[in-house]
């Protein structure tokens, strides 16, 4: 499912599980995992 992308799939599903639990923007997101030292830019998406 998540062949090919450059994270660890933990953090992922956590993205998109903050992103569809609490309707969260992708900038809020970008902000959450930047805690999690995930290095995530909006031109990513």
């Amino acid at each position: 499912m998540f062949k090919g992308h450059c994270f660890p799939k933990a953090i992922l599903l956590q993205a998109v599980y903050f992103k569809l639990r609490f309707s969260l923007s992708y900038r809020d997101v970008e902000e959450l995992l930047s805690i999690r030292r995930a290095k995530v830019c909006m031109s990513s998406r």
